[in-house]
This record gives C-alpha cells, sequence and structure tokens, in this order.
C-alpha cells in the first residue's frame, strides 16, 4: 500500500511537473503571438492609413487640376456672354430689332450667366 502511494505520488510529481511546464511554455508563446498580430495589426493600420491618406491628396490635387480647367472654361464662357451682352446693348434698333428683342436678349443672356455662375457644370452638360 506504502508502495503504491509512494508510486502515484511520484507519477502525480512526473505528471503535473511535466504538464505544468509545458502550459506555461504553451502561454508564453501564446503572449508572444499575441505581441506579434498586435504588432503586424497596429503596421497594417499605419499603412491602411498611409494608403488612404495619400489616395486623398491624390484626389484633391485632380480636383485641384479639374477645378482650374473647369475654371477657365468658366471664365470664357463668362466672357464670351458678357461680349454677346454688350454686343445686345450696342446694337442698333430698326424695324427688324426693337427695344423689346433686344430686352429678351438680354434677360436669356443673364439667365445663362446666372445659371453659369451658380452651377457651371449642369450648364456645360447641356
Amino acid at each position: 500500500m506504502k508502495t503504491t502511494a509512494c508510486l502515484g505520488f511520484f507519477l502525480l510529481a512526473i505528471l503535473s511537473g511535466g504538464i505544468v511546464n509545458p502550459l506555461l511554455a504553451a502561454d508564453e508563446q501564446r503572449q508572444a503571438y499575441d505581441k506579434m498580430v498586435e504588432e503586424a495589426t497596429r503596421e497594417a493600420d499605419e499603412y491602411v492609413q498611409q494608403k488612404q491618406k495619400e489616395q486623398r491628396e491624390a484626389a484633391k490635387q485632380a480636383e485641384e487640376k479639374a477645378s482650374s480647367a473647369d475654371d477657365k472654361r468658366v471664365q470664357a464662357e463668362r466672357k464670351r456672354l458678357k461680349t454677346e451682352m454688350n454686343n445686345v446693348r450696342a446694337r442698333g434698333l430698326g424695324p427688324n430689332f426693337t427695344e423689346g428683342m433686344r430686352e429678351n436678349q438680354l434677360k436669356e443672356l443673364e439667365s445663362k450667366l446666372d445659371q453659369l455662375n451658380s452651377d457651371p457644370k449642369a450648364y456645360f452638360n447641356q
């Protein structure tokens, strides 16, 4: 009986010592793995943020380039409309061109100019 108890205690000591050490080693490996995953996640997040920032900057530059091109178109069209309005004002009245006709043409040109100033994209898409 004493031998069985000693043998049981000995086996229990071996098993517990053998089981505890691998559990501690597995815990340390798990912690190292978790730390590695956290670092990789942080690096991935930084990479994604950097790429998003680069995309926003590229989009902003493209928008500025497009708006400057649109600004040139808008300015040219505005100049054309104002020149046409001045030509209508300077045109002499006669039997084929009355004051009412002049006013109507000026109103049409002014409405086009207002539309150009308020929404240039819609104006050019017509």
